[in-house]
């Protein structure tokens, strides 16, 4: 039985890597954002760890290109660039383009059926300025498609990608326009290669409808 010590600090082992986990997390659910200072102290509080596993692990943020270091010695998550944007996309749409290929033959009708259902009621929430539907509907299709992905060299360098996504979605997610009624006809593409388990034609549209999106919300922070 695991016992807290009694000023509620973690101790032991593996603290730095129980950090960076926390701080991942953190950057996921949009409470550490592009562009904000990075305040040990109140990370080592909120974490409930030690300060050296906190500066370990966003020394280990900023070897990964998702934090900075000043010359004043100043920490701050990155802010984002049309550039850096870009280029997350670019991997990111070479990376997910494959796995929807290797996904197709396996994904079963059932799944998509309540994934299209769920992407047709985006047209009308989105002409009514609601962007909840399109947001549960992306990242359904996006996680059908990993789950149905077996190969593990390619699903680690999609995880490793993955925290740079995050940041740059939790700043897009404030952001509803023309851009997502775009996405939203991207989906249908993928979905329609899908359904005719036409895995060259699904890997393109993919790779396709990322690309876009780096360059839509690329274009966005240029405005």
């Amino acid at each position: 039985m695991v016992q807290l010590d009694p000023d509620g600090i973690r101790r032991g082992p593996g603290l730095a890597l129980h950090a960076y986990a926390s701080m991942l997390g953190l950057i996921a659910d949009g409470r550490l954002q592009a562009g904000e200072p990075i305040l040990i102290e109140r990370l080592t509080e909120h974490l409930g760890t030690s300060q050296t596993a906190v500066c370990e692990a966003v020394m280990r943020l900023v070897q990964e290109g998702l934090a900075t270091e000043g010359p004043d010695g100043r920490l701050r998550m990155i802010s984002l660039s049309e550039s850096y944007v870009r280029n997350v996309y670019l991997v990111r749409g070479a990376l997910e383009g494959l796995c929807t290929e290797l996904a197709t033959p396996h994904i079963r009708v059932e799944d998509l059926v309540q994934l299209r259902a769920l992407i047709h009621e985006t047209a009308d929430a989105l002409a009514r300025s609601d962007a909840r539907p399109y947001l549960r509907s992306d990242t359904q299709l996006h996680a059908l498609i990993i789950r149905a992905t077996t190969n593990t060299v390619l699903l680690t360098a999609l995880q490793a990608l993955q925290p740079h996504v995050n940041l740059i979605h939790r700043y897009v997610q404030r952001i509803e326009g023309a851009h997502l009624l775009s996405s939203h006809q991207e989906h249908l593409e993928i979905v329609a290669a899908i359904a005719d388990r036409d895995t060259v034609r699904a890997r393109y549209a993919m790779e396709q409808h990322i690309r876009n999106t780096g360059e839509r919300i690329g274009r966005l922070l240029g405005l």
